[in-house]
């Protein structure tokens, strides 16, 4: 899988997952990857598709799987499991030959003096993700959607 990884020419990734999810009946207002436990035959259907049309890589759904946003729906004591969870369900659709990143998000916090988030607070948060993905077995991490 590093060499994979560690290549220079193109790596060709997944795309449009929630969109993709949202099409398959995920309602607005749900926790996306409670949605994905509870329904983990869409996403492998989606993640499998999107290795026959050539994607090397696929993001476990794992976006929104960190304390902040997992508060949100009573569900950041879940936080590990829920991580591990997801990886293993996109472990599952692609099995060992495609790499599976594990996807770190916004938290929709600001750090001080501009809100009231401390930056160790916020590497805490990270770093609790982190370590979830990591023992999981993701291959990379991937942050997006971050300013």
């Amino acid at each position: 899988m590093m060499e994979l990884l560690q290549r220079t020419t193109p790596l060709i990734l997944d795309g449009a997952t929630g969109m993709n999810l949202q099409k398959a009946g995920m309602p607005a207002g749900v926790c996306p990857e409670a949605w994905v436990l509870e329904h983990p035959d869409v996403l492998q259907s989606l993640q499998r598709a999107f290795v026959e049309a050539g994607s090397q890589a696929v993001y476990a759904p794992t976006f929104g799987a960190n304390r902040v946003k997992l508060k949100k729906y009573g569900l950041e004591s879940q936080l590990a499991e829920m991580n591990r969870a997801l990886v293993r369900c996109s472990r599952e659709a692609v099995g060992e030959t495609v790499a599976v990143g594990g996807d770190l998000t916004s938290l929709g916090l600001f750090i001080e003096p501009f809100g009231t988030a401390t930056f160790e607070e916020v590497v805490e948060i990270y770093r609790e993700q982190a370590e979830a993905l990591e023992s999981a077995g993701v291959d990379f991490f991937i942050v997006e959607t971050v300013m």
